[in-house]
C-alpha cells in the first residue's frame, strides 16, 4: 500500500517534521472506500498543511525509521476497520469442525444406501451396472 522506498530521501538540511506532516496528512485522510477499491492506487486529495507533530531538529534518517512502525499500524487499523470479504476456505476455517475422523454406518447408509441410489437417475444407473456385472451387494 504505502512504500517509503518510492519516495525521496530528506536530505540533512531538510527539517523532519515537514516530511512528518506530509505523512500523517496521507494517513489521516477518511476513506470511504470498498475493499476492492484499496486494492487500486490510492487517491491523495489536496489539504492544507497541518501542524500535528511538534517541530524537531534534524539529526538524521533514524527519526525517519523509527517513525515508519507507527505509520504501518495506521494503515493496518484503517484497512481492518472496513467491511472485508473472506474466501471460503478461510470462512471455512472459522467454523466448528469435528477434531476426530468417527464415520457411522448409519451416515455411510444416508449417503451410499440403496434408498438414496434410488432416489436419482445416475443412482439408479449405478444400481443396474453393478446388477449387470453380478455384483452379490447393489449398495449398501
Amino acid at each position: 500500500m504505502f512504500c517509503l522506498r518510492s519516495r525521496a530521501v530528506p536530505s540533512l538540511r531538510a527539517p523532519v517534521s515537514s516530511t512528518m506532516n506530509r505523512i500523517s496528512q496521507f494517513t489521516q485522510q477518511p476513506t470511504s472506500r470498498s475493499f476492492s477499491s484499496l486494492l487500486t492506487t490510492p487517491t491523495r486529495h489536496f489539504q492544507p498543511m497541518q501542524r500535528s507533530f511538534p517541530t524537531m531538529p534534524a539529526t538524521s534518517t533514524t527519526t525517519m525509521t523509527t517513525a515508519t512502525p507507527s505509520i504501518t499500524s495506521l494503515l493496518a487499523q484503517q484497512t481492518l476497520g472496513q467491511s472485508q470479504t473472506r474466501s471460503f476456505s478461510a470462512s471455512a476455517s472459522l467454523g466448528v469442525r469435528r477434531v476426530t475422523f468417527r464415520p457411522s454406518r448409519r451416515v455411510q447408509k444416508r449417503r451410499h444406501g440403496f434408498l438414496s441410489r434410488n432416489k436419482t437417475q445416475k443412482g439408479r444407473q449405478t444400481i443396474n451396472h453393478r446388477r449387470l456385472k453380478g455384483r452379490k451387494n447393489v449398495s449398501w
